[in-house]
């Protein structure tokens, strides 16, 4: 452990179990005068330049010293952390001992805890995990908040250097001992228990009102956790309603804290203009924040940004430098975005070689997109890369990670039977996979089957009209021909009551929709329905 930790544990374990809201001016009166707990404050005014005045390591050492030799107990141990740490005093690891040993002489719970990290460390005695694992106790015994947080994680983990095994029943225990104290790491570590079913039914209601309590608490972690669960309606496998306002509040919070992670979503509320005003340059910003911060999610999304010149200057170079750095720590987003660099020449000469290498190693981390670009670059017939056997078994692993595209494409291939044998079955199988996982033009492509009772289904008008409707509501990204005969059927459906009720309004409008894209017959039904 580093000597400089020391010092911010002394934050976490009593050092202000005297300090009030009261001026330094107001304990230096007192100090003066030789009252302890007085010149206990005073220090630690100094120590964290609050009450008025500026930081002045010198001061606080000067007076908690007077407070130690006075023998008052916490300052005895803040001034051990003092001696450990070199704060206003020359480091002496000897004296920090001795006033850690009179500390614990008189069962100064935050004494006992420093005193199992000296036996951890080996500062000033032998490393002892025996001696380590008897003191963290005998702290957590005498209530110590810290020392509770401690040994639950280790009953959490297990301790292999005195063959402590996990007992999550304990874990949760010393967790909840912890958080009642009001130890806010703690309280995510309840969270953590019960998000994953350590020592308690699984319960991820639980987890989130945990989770929120942490972060109220101040625990920056937790305000991440609550901030991207409202950001994505999503915590673990517990699905909630987003809102954006609370992501924002909780995501500013940890952002006052500096939290790198933070930064990200921040750039991410900015960029899709969730809960406040679209910015593309202001997200690139938080964005830039989190990536120099070594975020690497933060480092794939202003990598695109650059290639795209999308917030900020087109940037080829920087886009591809940034997907590298992503790509050297094995992140399949970068692997891919490398894959798309080297395949349209962006940042780097154009090479199908390399960019298929890239995409082969993203695609062994299950990235989908990787498998999708791999399956159109091994399908091409003109290409020299063409390997029909690859293609299709690319395509059928993103297919079986549940991408609802990549479903429609093995559907359509099973359609076409140009890859694979012809299969009607398998191809209603894969489009209703992908329907049903909101892909558009599979919901285009199925509903009109349905309405027709074509390529192996029944007319079934329930499900046609449910699919092309949906597929109506997301008409951008299907073609003009196919969104025409959606449009045509969805008339047709509100017109005579296939599949929902009767609404000539609805008729005339989706009828006139389809007119828009030139469809046979659809002007004059326009016509008839206006009369």
């Amino acid at each position: 452990m580093r000597t400089k930790h020391f010092f911010l544990l002394a934050l976490l374990i009593g050092a202000f179990t005297t300090v009030s809201a009261q001026d330094a001016s107001f304990f230096k009166r007192f100090a003066e005068k030789g009252d302890k707990e007085a010149m206990y404050n005073l220090a630690n005014c100094f120590q964290h330049g609050t009450g008025g005045v500026e930081v002045d390591y010198n001061q606080a050492a000067m007076w908690m010293t007077k407070a130690a030799k006075k023998k008052y107990i916490p300052a005895q141990l803040s001034l051990a952390y003092y001696y450990i740490d070199g704060i206003g005093v020359v480091k002496d690891i000897d004296a920090a001992y001795k006033l850690c040993k009179k500390a614990v002489e008189k069962n100064y719970a935050p004494a006992h805890y420093l005193m199992a990290v000296m036996h951890k460390e080996g500062y000033h005695v032998p490393k002892s995990m025996a001696e380590y694992w008897k003191f963290l106790n005998s702290a957590a015994t005498l209530e110590d908040a810290e020392a509770q947080r401690v040994l639950g994680k280790h009953y959490l983990t297990g301790l292999p250097e005195i063959n402590q095994e996990r007992d999550y029943a304990k874990a949760l225990e010393y967790f909840e001992k912890a958080a009642a104290k009001g130890d806010a790491e703690a309280k995510r570590y309840q969270a953590i228990c019960y998000a994953s079913g350590y020592g308690v039914i699984k319960d991820q209601l639980k987890a989130l009102d945990y989770y929120k309590e942490a972060a109220d608490l101040g625990d920056t972690l937790s305000q991440v956790t609550v901030g991207q669960a409202y950001l994505i309606g999503r915590l673990n496998d517990l699905t909630i309603e987003p809102n954006y306002v609370e992501a924002t509040n909780y995501v500013d919070a940890a952002v006052e804290q500096n939290d790198p992670m933070a930064y990200k979503l921040k750039g991410d509320l900015l960029y899709y203009g969730l809960g406040t005003k679209k910015d593309d340059k202001a997200a690139a910003q938080w964005y830039q924040k989190a990536a120099d911060k070594g975020i690497v999610d933060a480092w794939n999304q202003l990598a695109y940004m650059c290639l795209a010149g999308v917030g900020v200057f087109e940037d080829p170079d920087k886009g591809y430098q940034l997907y590298k750095k992503s790509a050297d720590v094995n992140n399949a987003i970068g692997l891919c975005g490398i894959g798309l660099c080297y395949e349209y020449g962006c940042g780097v000469p154009r090479v199908m070689s390399q960019a298929v290498d890239c995409y082969k190693k993203a695609a062994e981390l299950n990235n989908v997109c990787a498998m999708k670009r791999l399956y159109r670059i091994f399908k091409e017939k003109d290409s020299a890369l063409r390997n029909t056997e690859e293609a299709i078994t690319y395509i059928r692993r993103a297919a079986e990670l549940g991408d609802s595209e990549a479903q429609y494409l093995l559907g359509y291939q099973h359609l076409l039977g140009e890859l694979v044998p012809e299969d009607k079955a398998k191809t209603i199988e894969y489009l209703t996979q992908s329907a049903d996982g909101g892909y558009p033009y599979a919901c285009a492509v199925l509903g009109v089957f349905y309405y027709n009772g074509e390529n192996g289904v029944k007319k079934d008008y329930n499900k046609a009209f449910a699919y092309m409707y949906n597929a109506a509501q997301n008409s951008s990204s299907i073609s003009d021909s196919l969104i025409g005969e959606v449009y045509r059927n969805l008339g047709a459906c509100f017109r005579f009551g296939r599949g929902t009720e009767k609404d000539l309004g609805y008729a005339s409008y989706y009828t006139a929709r389809a007119a828009e894209y030139d469809d046979d017959g659809s002007v004059d039904a326009v016509k008839q329905l206006r009369r």
